[in-house]
């Protein structure tokens, strides 16, 4: 982790940016925020809790060099607010950072079993692909999955753990009831970051509240099957985060 990466996560405070709340554009104090025309009330963060994320996060940081880690600095505000929007649907329950109790609030890398596909937790990223737009993150055919009721998800970029050439071309979202992506264009993935060659690419933020609805769907230019990490934070309960085997419902 380089300085000025650090001097970033260490710039998060409690110092509104303005007198008035709905002025105000800091993510660890403004009262709300909206994405893609759904409006999240933010649980307030104090100092300690504050201080745990900054120091845990740049734990959670890639190499140093690495895209993802240059992404996931950009995207901090997004991280700040989801966690915050989680919290307050979760109760306003105190946030530790990693490995919390099982009732606090904690965060780390989305696993695959914090997504759903075919009614059925899935255990692996791995997913066959074909020129044909099909159901990627789902419940049943052409219907969502229903997010956990102790957990939410904020999913900033995607990686592809397949070599030498990634097969997903295209992939879009939708989130709630308001918040439906236009398609991606993943077909970055096939070139791989600039530094340590990891196939990874940005995508819109997308913030999935615990029991908000959560839909995927992709196309490859060629079939095959893939393996694509959707990548960013997952917010829950230490009960959840640390489960080996998925038990967790809406």
């Amino acid at each position: 982790m380089n300085d000025f990466d650090v001097a970033k996560v260490e710039a998060l405070s409690l110092r509104p940016t303005a007198e008035r709340p709905e002025d105000d554009r800091n993510p660890a104090t403004m009262p709300e925020a909206s994405l893609y025309k759904e409006a999240f009330t933010l649980s307030p963060l104090d100092a300690e809790e504050l201080a745990i994320f900054k120091a845990q996060f740049i734990t959670l940081l890639a190499t140093p060099g690495s895209e993802e880690r240059k992404l996931m600095i950009d995207r901090l505000s997004a991280y700040v607010i989801a966690i915050r929007a989680i919290k307050h649907e979760l109760n306003g329950i105190k946030f530790r950072g990693l490995n919390p109790e099982d009732t606090e609030l904690g965060f780390g890398h989305i696993r695959p079993q914090f997504m759903r596909a075919n009614a059925a937790y899935r255990t692996t990223w791995s997913q066959a692909l074909t020129t044909s737009w099909a159901d990627w993150l789902y419940e049943t055919a052409g219907n969502a999955f229903t997010v956990g009721k102790d957990f939410g998800l904020c999913i900033t970029h995607l990686k592809s753990l397949v070599t030498p050439e990634p097969f997903m071309s295209e992939a879009r979202f939708e989130t709630g009831r308001t918040g439906i992506l236009i398609p991606v264009d993943t077909r970055g993935l096939r070139v791989g970051d600039t530094e340590n060659g990891v196939s990874i690419i940005p995508i819109p933020t997308v913030i999935a509240k615990p029991k908000s609805s959560l839909y995927g769907r992709a196309r490859s230019d060629a079939s095959g099957t893939d393996e694509v990490t959707v990548s960013g934070l997952v917010v829950g309960l230490g009960r959840v985060l640390k489960e080996e085997t998925a038990t967790w419902t809406a």
